[in-house]
């Protein structure tokens, strides 16, 4: 008889200052050991189907950075593919130093036993499905160590990713056998997809990174307490890896800031809407402290004054 469990884990019952360990625990045991970053009093929910051979999980989270290094894949090797399917929001993910970014468009298939570095802001949600190495192994060619990518829109991926939604929603009326066999179809349609060569490998998605880091900006950028740091916190990034990725854009986070800043200050300008708001009104809600500053950046940026731009926009109408 094929043992099988279903498991609903929550961090919320627990004590806030508990939650964040608990989390790296649970999260450890299910998949391998890792390091986390994460805060104390981490609010995730795991639903965790399992038997002897094939693990589903899927996960809501706040911000976390995980790393497995080659140091935890030496002291625990374990000998599995991940196939990583998000639900809602982007996930960072870095192995053998390449860099993909995975949204719900796309589904990537990694090692379990490459050093890895994943990172996703708030809000997050993902179901990942575990196979042993040797069950798909002997399905494919080697995976690449960097992983490769499915697309999930589409064709076999779109498949793959009906059948594990299924295998999901059903969980609770399965028996051990029938949950083994299911996974198993799903290994072959991911074996498939892989060998009707529709992959494309994870290679470094690094305009996809400045795009993420752009529009969160963008989304966020009236808020006078925005900085570099911040972005990087909300987006489960290091500062370092965001100062890294606009430098190869040639800007840094507080020249992207004021960037953002300065275009929303020109829209309200020029928004009838804004018409009964002061300059000093418009620089303060579009996020700059002094107005000053505000003032002598715009000139630079746009050679023109604020109030300047609001005439023109007026004599337009």
């Amino acid at each position: 008889m094929t043992l099988y469990f279903v498991d609903t884990l929550r961090s919320n019952e627990y004590g806030q200052r508990e939650r964040g360990d608990w989390w790296r625990d649970q999260v450890s045991s299910i998949h391998c050991p890792m390091s986390f970053s994460l805060a104390d009093n981490y609010q995730g929910t795991l639903e965790h189907q399992h038997s002897d051979t094939y693990q589903l999980i899927r996960w809501w989270g706040e911000a976390e950075v995980l790393s497995r290094t080659s140091a935890d894949i030496r002291r625990h090797p374990h000998g599995a593919y991940e196939l990583l399917i998000p639900i809602r929001g982007e996930v960072i993910l870095e192995q053998d130093r390449r860099t993909a970014a995975i949204n719900p468009a796309v589904m990537a298939l990694t090692s379990l036993d490459t050093v890895t570095d994943l990172r996703h802001g708030d809000g997050f949600s993902s179901v990942a499905f575990v196979i042993p190495r040797d069950r798909l192994d002997a399905r494919v060619p080697a995976v690449p160590r960097a992983g490769t990518t499915l697309d999930a829109t589409s064709g076999l991926g779109r498949i793959i990713v009906d059948v594990v939604t299924s295998l999901r929603r059903e969980r609770n009326e399965l028996t051990g056998s029938q949950f083994d066999a299911i996974a198993d179809r799903i290994v072959d349609l991911v074996a498939l997809a892989y060998n009707a060569d529709t992959t494309t490998p994870a290679v470094a998605v690094q305009e996809g990174l400045v795009t993420s880091i752009r529009r969160f900006v963008r989304e966020n950028a009236h808020d006078p307490n925005l900085t570099g740091a911040v972005v990087a916190r909300r987006l489960g990034w290091s500062l370092r890896h965001v100062q890294a990725q606009l430098q190869r854009i040639g800007t840094s986070p507080s020249d992207l800031i004021r960037e953002e800043r300065l275009a929303l200050a020109r829209l309200r300008l020029q928004d009838r809407g804004w018409s009964h708001q002061s300059v000093t009104q418009v620089a303060y809600s579009s996020g700059f402290g002094d107005l000053s500053t505000f003032s002598n950046a715009y000139r630079r940026s746009f050679g023109e004054r604020p109030s300047d731009t609001r005439s023109a926009a007026s004599d337009v109408e």
